[in-house]
Parts: structure tokens; C-alpha cells; sequence
């Protein structure tokens, strides 16, 4: 385990401070830590820092980064919602993810909650939820118009709730075309797209979704790159099921992963 830069601290929607969550990185070994709380969405802020919290959070991390220098590396990161107007320049990187989008002038939130999504699955798609999960992958491709990011976060997050096929089937070819047509457009962009162990592994640890083995084969055979992050929001998740991540890496044709230092990104054998 060399890095984790997808995590989130109680200046978001995460359960433990700063500190915490850097002491629980040096005790397991890291080499490189990111912070990556939420930016900015006036419309919907209860999950996300505001300006004043941006620039308290600026100041600790960097704080954090000049304290513990001599144990591990920290980069002060942003996970940006395409939907966020955010400077992004004080960051050493920027992760690219989309929570939600804006139809018939409605926000609709993808991972709010089970409830929400059903909701939203209703109101607006008379419960088509191949319709939905097209919507969220055209607003996923507008990822590739900012030249800040740095790499693609939890690019299926609309099958967050889909336990079980619960909503629609991932092997459906109205679920993989969108899907699929977003992964090319993304991938010309030469940007990495991240392995999110929380996401990829959410029914089951040892497992991964139906729809991470098909855009994760797919972006192989494309030449892409990826990340792996946990997407932790609490200690005992940074790092979460990496070994597992790197073994599905390797099943779905990936030689080498990313990470992340203040050097830039290097590569890794699997």
C-alpha cells in the first residue's frame, strides 16, 4: 500500500478529523497521503465545505503537511463535483466526480440514499432507470472540459444502490452503451480513472460489481491507467481492500497501477 488519495475528514461529510485520519495513514504504512474533501455546492452544502470551511481546511492540511514531513508525504487534494464553480488552483490535485446533475431545472442527487434514488427514479423516469443511468454518464463525459482534473473519481457511482440488479441489470446493453461512450470520450483525455474500493467492492469485499469489470476491461483494452483509492470516510477504512483491488486490477489485463506522489504519478507492477 504506497498511497490513498480519495478521503474525507469531518470538514465534509467524513467521521474523523484531519489528524485522525493522518495518524491512521503513517500507523498503516502509507508513503503518501491525500486529503480530498468536497467542494463547494451552494444547492446542496450539507455534504461539502464552504468557503470559509475551504480555507480552514487549506490551513490544516498544509499544517499537517509541515509536521508530519518526516513520516509521510500529505497532498492537499479536492474532490470536485462537476457541478461545483470552485478555484481549483491551491490544490496538488483534483479528483473529477459527479454526485448528481440538474433535470427539469431539478437537482437529482445519485447517492444521496436508497430512497432519493428511488424518488428521483420515479419523478422524473417513470422508473426507467436505464434513462437515469444514461443522464448520469452524458454529465460524467463533461469531465473531460476541465483541464484541472486530475484523475476521474467512482465513474459508476449510479449503480451505488443497484444491489443485486435491485434497479436495472449491469450486463444491459442500455446500461453499458452510455456507459461505455463516456469511458471513450474520458479516456482521450489521457487522465487516469480511479479504482474506488469502497464502490467497486460494495456488495461484497471480495467480489467487484458487474459494471466496474466491464468499463475497467474496457478502459485496459483502451490503454488507460487507473488509481486505486478507498474513498475512506473514516480511519478504519483508508486503504480499504487493497489487496483485492490489485488482484481484480490484474484479472481485468492491468499490469501496472498508479500512484500519486509530490513528484507526480509513477507506476506500480502488480
Amino acid at each position: 500500500m504506497i498511497c490513498d488519495l480519495h478521503t474525507h475528514t469531518t470538514y465534509c461529510d467524513g467521521a474523523n478529523t484531519p489528524k485522525e485520519m493522518l495518524l491512521s495513514a503513517i500507523e498503516k504504512g502509507l508513503k503518501t497521503y491525500g486529503f480530498s474533501s468536497h467542494s463547494y455546492l451552494s444547492f446542496d452544502s450539507s455534504w461539502n465545505m464552504n468557503e470559509n470551511e475551504q480555507k480552514k481546511y487549506i490551513a490544516e492540511i498544509l499544517s499537517l503537511r509541515d509536521k508530519y514531513k518526516d513520516q509521510i508525504d500529505v497532498l492537499l487534494g479536492t474532490e470536485y463535483d462537476l457541478l461545483s464553480e470552485i478555484d481549483l488552483t491551491p490544490f496538488d490535485y483534483v479528483i473529477g466526480s459527479c454526485h448528481g446533475f440538474f433535470k427539469d431545472g431539478n437537482y437529482i442527487s445519485v447517492d444521496h440514499s436508497q430512497k432519493v434514488f428511488e424518488e428521483v427514479l420515479e419523478r422524473f423516469y417513470g422508473g426507467d432507470a436505464y434513462a437515469f443511468a444514461s443522464d448520469y454518464f452524458e454529465k460524467m463525459t463533461t469531465a473531460s472540459d476541465k483541464k484541472e482534473i486530475t484523475f476521474f473519481g467512482h465513474f459508476d457511482l449510479i449503480n451505488k444502490f443497484n444491489r443485486d440488479f435491485r434497479f436495472f441489470d449491469e450486463n444491459n446493453i442500455r446500461y453499458k452503451n452510455p456507459m461505455l461512450c463516456a469511458l471513450e470520450k474520458l479516456a482521450k483525455t489521457e487522465k487516469p480513472f480511479e479504482l474506488n474500493t469502497s464502490h467497486t467492492f460494495r456488495q461484497n469485499e471480495k467480489e467487484a460489481s458487474v459494471s466496474a469489470r466491464c468499463w475497467l476491461s474496457a478502459l485496459c483494452e483502451m490503454g488507460g491507467k487507473i488509481i486505486i483509492n478507498s474513498d475512506a470516510h473514516s480511519t478504519d477504512r483508508i486503504g480499504y481492500n487493497f489487496e483485492n483491488a490489485k488482484a481484480f486490477a490484474k484479472d481485468c489485463g492491468f499490469k501496472t497501477v498508479l500512484a500519486l506522489t509530490g513528484n507526480g504519478f509513477c507506476e506500480i507492477k502488480l
